[in-house]
């Protein structure tokens, strides 16, 4: 099975997202070593200051340094999201958050997707996990990175990675990042939301710790049982 993106796509929205940023930084002379800093650094405070000192194209900044973490694979989003709280408040950085995290999850799976398939030209479809994955129908791989997408402070980066080597159409993977995201997001949030505050809420800090590990837990124990399932068929 032929991944649905081919090489054309992915440059294009790479192209218009790198042109969009570039721009962005022009216009609004915007220190670009700060962002591109920013993005790896991890620091709550230090993120905050950057994306609220740019000023008018605040949350395109958020957006671009999200899309950067995805990139980086490794590197979790929840200090964005708690950036992006103290700056645009507890719902603004919210939605913020989540707009930034599929469009950062759209950019990072062309990219990789074109880097793997027809740049490098890696096989993958005998790795075990990408053929059970790709051995199912697409409203199942829907389900599948969605259930991985719910996890909490999992870095984006690797579900976008694992996306990409299968063979997932570019919209259902889209549409999983759209509806995952959501809850994971709004624990993040409430999660980060209660660290800044935690003078004010030490019970619903420990509330939002148990709620992460049992969330985790579940997805956990549903991906177990995806895998068995599909082993049996």
């Amino acid at each position: 099975m032929k991944p649905s993106v081919g090489i054309k796509k992915p440059l294009i929205i790479l192209a218009f997202t790198l042109i969009l940023f570039l721009t962005t930084i022009f216009l609004w002379d915007i220190d670009l070593r700060a962002v591109v800093k920013t993005a790896a650094s991890g620091d709550i405070k230090s993120a905050a200051q950057v994306i609220a000192g740019v000023g008018t194209p605040a949350i395109l900044i958020s957006i671009y340094i999200n899309a950067a973490i995805s990139i980086m694979v490794v590197l979790p989003s929840v200090f964005l999201t708690g950036a992006n709280v103290l700056v645009f408040g507890l719902y603004g950085g919210f939605l913020v958050s989540w707009v930034g995290e599929v469009i950062g999850a759209t950019v990072s799976f062309t990219l990789y997707r074109w880097g793997i398939k027809s740049a490098a030209k890696i096989p993958t479809d005998s790795w075990k996990t990408i053929k059970t994955i790709n051995a199912l129908p697409g409203v199942r791989q829907i389900y599948f990175l969605t259930i991985l997408r719910m996890a909490p402070f999992v870095p984006s980066g690797f579900i976008n990675l694992l996306g990409a080597l299968t063979a997932i159409q570019l919209r259902n993977f889209i549409i999983a990042t759209i509806i995952g995201k959501f809850p994971a997001l709004v624990l993040e949030t409430a999660f980060t939301y209660n660290l800044i505050n935690i003078s004010k809420g030490y019970i619903n800090l420990g509330i939002g710790v148990i709620i992460a590990a049992l969330l985790y837990l579940g997805v956990k124990k549903e991906l177990n049982r995806l895998d068995k399932l599909h082993q049996n068929q």
